[in-house]
Order: structure tokens, then sequence, then C-alpha cells
């Protein structure tokens, strides 16, 4: 008998130690302080430290004072509650950055009351990111049916009705009514762009995939937005050198990301300023960002930037950075956006270093 113990002794420290997720056990010293007392490797690796370094130090002493004090309130609840808590909670690490946990917190009751608490705690980080990007598909997939069927129903009447404003147009005399004539068809230019753009996300376009040289593809979206951007007296700052890798991607498709990414950091800025366009070449891909010293984005929009008819613009539709992180994923791409309220944003895009024959 005392071998089978002795075997499982040896078995449990096993999995105890090569357990990918991260295993803890907590000594109550009372209802305010707690000490570490045995921890996992898989818990070591994440904190880079040792044994020797963990063994015995107060749990707000090890985590910091924010994240010790977010611990001892859920060791707290266990014990008020002596009873087994399962919980989601985030925790950020040396190298790694934040990650959000599964945890599930055990008490365990000696003569009435709590002297250990038994941890386990299991990353769904990447889990949840993966729910976040199959719920922003699902959405887009809804936005394409609508998108669709918006645009016929649009498209028919609007050119009846743009083709008898150009009737009055031809017709008219009185300098007021043609004002408004004007604003009309000003507005009605804006409608058919927003039907192109419900288009475009409701069904797939034509592509020709080919390797392509960023650099070309940049110089000819400056040169088309620089006399919008002489006219408000902004400067374009090219930073980028003319030997970089090419990308496997559709011309065209790149153009638009860049051309709305521009005419975007145009809108901030308003009137002076700069925008700069950096390409540079990484040891997996290629990096490009956009760089304006506008107005910025607060925190709170930042975070809904990119779903569908989410604007920060008094005219936007809510659709051009959709249809840009679609076409950025289509090449494999990332899209991220950061963002200082009065400061300016950086949009940066990275690609992978993708070649076909």
């Amino acid at each position: 008998m005392e071998k089978g113990s002795e075997l499982k002794d040896v078995n449990l420290d096993i999995i105890f130690h090569h357990i990918s997720d991260l295993i803890f056990q907590i000594r109550v010293i009372d209802v305010h302080h707690y000490e570490i007392e045995a921890v996992n490797e898989a818990y070591l690796s994440n904190y880079e430290t040792s044994k020797e370094a963990i063994s015995g130090r107060r749990i707000e002493d090890f985590l910091g004072v924010d994240q010790g004090i977010q611990a001892i309130k859920r060791f707290q609840e266990a014990i008020i509650r002596k009873k087994t808590i399962q919980f989601e909670e985030g925790y950020s690490f040396p190298k790694q950055g934040y990650k959000l946990f599964d945890i599930t917190l055990v008490p365990l009751v000696e003569g009435g009351s709590v002297e250990r608490l038994i941890g386990i705690a299991k990353d769904i980080t990447e889990k949840r990111m993966n729910e976040e990007h199959l719920v922003q598909s699902e959405k887009l997939s809804i936005v394409g049916q609508l998108a669709a069927g918006i645009a016929h129903e649009l498209r028919n009447p609007l050119t009846s009705l743009k083709g008898f404003l150009k009737l009055i147009q031809f017709r008219n005399t009185d300098k007021d009514i043609d004002r408004y004539v004007q604003v009309m068809d000003s507005e009605f230019h804006r409608i058919e762009q927003i039907i192109d753009e419900f288009l475009i996300l409701a069904k797939p376009t034509k592509t020709n995939f080919q390797n392509n040289r960023i650099d070309l593809i940049l110089d000819e979206v400056i040169e088309l937005l620089s006399g919008q951007a002489n006219m408000k007296s902004i400067i374009l700052q090219k930073e980028y050198a003319s030997s970089l890798s090419p990308i496997y991607s559709e011309s065209n498709q790149l153009k638009q990301v860049f051309i709305n990414l521009l005419k975007n950091a145009m809108d901030a800025i308003g009137e002076e300023g700069e925008i700069t366009i950096k390409a540079m070449e990484r040891k997996e891909h290629i990096q490009i960002q956009v760089i304006d010293n506008g107005s910025g984005i607060a925190d709170e929009e930042l975070e809904k930037l990119g779903s569908p008819f989410f604007t920060t613009k008094k005219n936007g539709t809510g659709l051009g950075l959709t249809i840009c992180k679609r076409i950025v994923k289509k090449h494999k791409g990332t899209f991220t956006i950061e963002s200082n309220e009065g400061k300016g944003t950086i949009v940066t895009l990275n690609f992978p270093k993708i070649y076909r024959t």
C-alpha cells in the first residue's frame, strides 16, 4: 500500500508541475494577508521567477498593489462563501503583457476555517479574441446581406431623381434655385458613394493578386491626394525606401486602404498639419504607418472604430474602416490604431512577406 501511495504522489507531482494551466496554493494568514505557498512550472514561467524567489512572499508584494488587491478580493470572497468560486479576470505579465484567465479558486476548510486556497488559472485570451473576431465576422455578414438589398432598392429611384434634377438644372434660370440644385446634386453624389460602399461589403470583387512593390503603390496614392492636401495646407511626408521587398497583394485594394487612411487623417487635421507615411521592412513582414497630428480619438470611440456604421465624422458612413480591415485581413495582415485625443493618430498595418512565382 505504501508503494502505491508513493506512486500516486509521484503522479500528482508530475501533473502539478507539467500542466499548462497556472496552479497556485495560498496560505491564509488572516482575512487581509495571504502568502504564496506553492506554484507550478507554468506559473513560474509566466512570471519569469523561481521557487526560491516566490515561496513565502505576500501576494500583494509579489503581484504589486493594484493586482494584489484584485486577487485579495477574490480570496476573501472564497473564504466568506467557503465554497469553490469561478470567475474571469485579467493580469499583466513582465513580457507577455495582459492576459485573461478563467480562474477556479478552491478554499480548503480545516477545523471550520479556511486555512489555504488552491487556484487554477486557464489562459483564455486567445479564445476570447477568436470569439470577438467571430462576432465581427457575423456582423459583417449581416451588413453584407442588408447592403445588397438596400443598394438595389436605392439605385433605381436615385437614377430617376438625378435625371429629373439635371432636367431642372438645364431649364432653370433662377440663381437661387440653381444654388439649391447644386446642394441636391452634392447630396445625391454622397448617397451614391454610400451605395458603392454597401456594394463592396455586399459581394466579393474580382481580385488580381501578384507580387507588388508597396513603395510604388504608396507613391501613386500620395500623388493622387497631394492636390487635396495642398488645398488644406497639409504636408504629406514620405519616409520609406524604394528597395522594400514586394508582397503578394491586390494593388487596387491596397490603394483603396491607403486612400481611405490618408483621407481620414486629412479630415482629422482639418487645416494645416502633417501626415507622415512610413514603410519599413521587418524580419517577416512589411510595416506601413500613417501618422497624423490631428485631433486624435477618444478612448471610448477608439474601441468602436472599424465596427460597421460607427463613425466619428459628421458625414461619415462608418463603412470605410470596416472595408479597410476586411481588405487587410484578406491579405493576411494586421490593422491597429493608436490615438491620443488632441495629439494625433497612428494607424499601423503589417503585411507578411509572401512571395508567389
